[in-house]
């Protein structure tokens, strides 16, 4: 793609953006970048993101605050961060190609890519299948929506690189010649009814994942994820349940892929370092995406023993007193929470509560089983309130220490306390990583003020 000697408007700049602005300007083009946020309220989150210096160097012009659209010069094209939807772009520079930021890293990428998408699961699935590949000696960054966009490495990875990416549905809003070779669907429920207007427009957001692949790729999906199963691609391969007819999938304590025809049994469950159901099915589908590399189980057990997951998804964070603290800040809808609550047997008080996105939460209450109380914080608490009526004792909280300290108390001294929110976390934190970072001080501090209590931070 040649963009030397244009100009290039950017619009959104976090980090996605300031790393779609430096590819920009390392391949000679202008570029102006553009935010809502004011100028003083950008500086400060690029200091808290550790931005100041690609900032720097990714933008010749910087706008901010409202009018920021006022008098742009010509324009050859704009891109988008994940959050900035193409009306806006196409309001603010009618007329002018719109690329979202992964469209355009992907259009100087020369090598291979897995892209991993659904609605739960997608981070730790791309981490993992990134790991696997990295066992079996490929270059392979985990890129994305985990952190890491592939705009800032896209130039420079080795030909036969492995890009494994997560795609979120914003992403796939401002995606046209994006060709991953595997496409992974992990799994569907609804999300983001905050942006899209019903849970059908979701879903085909989602879609459009399988719809880009080439011929001869690679679609994976679970086999209870609908209505993924019905959408036609070159090839299909499932994990999930062998009787639904997967090719990876868990049973007898031991995960198995099928290979030359038969069943083969990759690696025993006990020696897989992340527990419970979610996670042995994020495994299947790294098993599953991986098919076409051609990967020795051997080199994949070796994998999967050595990886140690991600912060924030069913991590513990603390233990003491007889309680167990763990982590879900990731958890942000209700189908998250329910897959999550399936790994355990009893005795969990759960921290729900947070920013809205339109979710429905009655189904929660089909999951509460091993939950003896829930303590409720943010803007959603009286919405869930409201859903949950009458299922366990709801108990409010006006921050996060109050609410690990109610928890503690209604655990009294048995079980699990667990930060599972089915929300959003932008009413009370920066994001789910600054959320979870305060469930994990405030169980420590509760801790530590116990007269006989040692808790103990674990390592991520």
């Amino acid at each position: 793609m040649n963009v030397r000697g244009g100009t290039w408007l950017v619009i959104g700049l976090a980090r996605s953006g300031c790393a779609a602005g430096a590819l920009l300007r390392r391949h000679g083009a202008r570029v102006v970048g553009a935010d809502d946020a004011d100028g003083t309220a950008l500086a400060a989150q690029w200091r808290q993101r550790g931005l100041v210096d690609e900032a720097s160097a990714a933008f010749d012009e910087v706008r901010t605050g409202p009018g920021w659209e006022a008098a742009l010069p010509r324009l050859d094209g704009v891109v988008l961060s994940p959050g900035v939807t193409v009306g806006r772009a196409a309001a603010a520079a009618p007329g002018v190609p719109i690329l979202g930021e992964l469209e355009l890293a992907s259009r100087f990428f020369a090598g291979r890519t897995v892209a991993i998408t659904g609605t739960n699961g997608k981070t730790t699935t791309t981490e993992l299948a990134a790991h696997l590949l990295r066992a079996a000696g490929h270059t392979a960054p985990a890129l994305g929506n985990v952190g890491r966009p592939l705009s800032q490495v896209a130039d420079t990875l080795p030909d036969g690189a492995v890009a494994v990416v997560e795609v979120s549905s914003f992403q796939l809003e401002s995606v046209s010649r994006f060709r991953p070779e595997v496409a992974v669907v992990l799994n569907l429920a609804p999300d983001h009814l905050d942006r899209y207007p019903s849970v059908a427009a979701y879903y085909a957001a989602k879609k459009r994942l399988v719809d880009l692949l080439p011929p001869g790729g690679l679609f994976v999906t679970g086999t209870g994820c609908l209505p993924a199963l019905d959408w036609p691609a070159p090839r299909r391969l499932l994990f999930g349940d062998p009787e639904a007819g997967a090719a990876c999938f868990a049973r007898d304590g031991r995960l198995w892929r099928l290979r030359d025809g038969g069943p083969r049994a990759v690696l025993a469950l006990e020696d897989f370092p992340l527990h419970g159901a979610p996670n042995v099915l994020n495994a299947g589908a790294a098993l599953a995406a991986l098919e076409p590399f051609g990967l020795d189980d051997d080199v994949l057990a070796d994998g999967l023993r050595s990886f140690r997951g991600l912060p924030h998804r069913q991590q513990e964070v603390a233990r003491g007193e007889g309680l167990v603290f763990v982590d879900d800040s990731k958890a942000t809808n209700v189908h998250a929470v329910c897959g999550g609550l399936a790994g355990y047997a009893a005795d969990v008080v759960l921290i729900l509560g947070g920013s809205g996105k339109g979710e429905d939460y009655a189904p929660l209450r089909g999951a509460l089983g091993p939950v003896r109380a829930a303590v409720l914080i943010g803007a959603e608490a009286d919405r869930i309130a409201a859903a949950l009526a009458g299922s366990v004792p709801l108990v409010r909280a006006s921050g996060m220490d109050e609410a690990v300290a109610t928890a503690a108390g209604l655990a009294s001294g048995r079980g699990t306390v667990l930060l599972s929110p089915a929300c959003a976390s932008f009413d009370m934190f920066r994001d789910y990583h600054h959320r979870g970072e305060a469930f994990q001080a405030a169980a420590l501090a509760w801790l530590a003020g116990r007269p006989d209590a040692a808790g103990s931070r674990e390592g991520s």
